[in-house]
């Protein structure tokens, strides 16, 4: 059902990325790229680029707080995974 419409549901998520929790977004996304990593090929560039968009963000939040937050330390590993997954996936596929 979702290999149809991949274009489609990757679309949402480069709209939705900012406005959901990234643990959930993130998790979903491994399993997306995990079943159908070669046709997410047209889509890693923006993908990548959006998670390392929040990426930042989160060193930044993390920077402004005075106290070493475990969850935001957790949720920025969890997207270089995703981004590593993302680049895994189409590895070897482009010169």
């Amino acid at each position: 059902m979702i290999r149809p419409n991949l274009g489609n549901v990757l679309r949402i998520f480069l709209k939705i990325m900012d406005d959901v929790d990234y643990d959930d977004l993130i998790y979903a996304l491994k399993e997306i790229v995990d079943k159908y990593g070669e046709e997410v090929a047209p889509y890693a560039v923006s993908l990548c680029q959006k998670l390392s968009e929040a990426y930042l963000r989160l060193l930044q939040a993390k920077g402004n707080c005075d106290d070493e937050d475990n969850e935001l330390g957790l949720t920025a590993d969890g997207i270089l995974t995703a981004i590593r997954r993302i680049l895994n996936s189409i590895s070897g596929r482009f010169p």
